[in-house]
């Protein structure tokens, strides 16, 4: 388990400009170390397996997936488990299956820290 020593700070407040209306924040990342972030959105239309293909490809596949049901559409939600598939998931892509076919989306974040 890697580890990560950083700090957000807001570019905004270095800058000596007065005006009538305050600029929002510009948050930015300073850290000794590397930090991938992949954000995404899979949509299951009644089946239970779907996949994830990256915008940037990482470089090897040692980053850490997690997986959120979002939405099931029912009033309770879907009575499923989503897991992902270690088997199908590679530097490219990632593979999440269900439990049972279910209808709603899942949200992924692939992050990986270090070089």
């Amino acid at each position: 388990m890697g580890s990560l020593r950083a700090r957000l700070f807001d570019r905004n407040r270095y800058s000596k400009r007065y005006p009538l209306v305050r600029a929002p924040k510009r948050m930015t990342y300073q850290g000794d170390e590397y930090l991938a972030i992949e954000v995404g959105s899979l949509y299951f239309d009644n089946t239970a397996t779907a996949t994830l293909t990256y915008e940037v490809q990482f470089p090897d596949a040692s980053y850490q997936l997690i997986a959120l049901l979002r939405d099931g559409g029912d009033v309770g939600g879907p009575n499923v488990n989503i897991y992902i598939d270690g088997n199908n998931t590679n530097s490219v892509q990632a593979t999440i299956k269900a439990s049972a076919p279910f209808t709603g989306y899942v949200d992924i974040l692939a992050v990986r820290l270090g070089s």
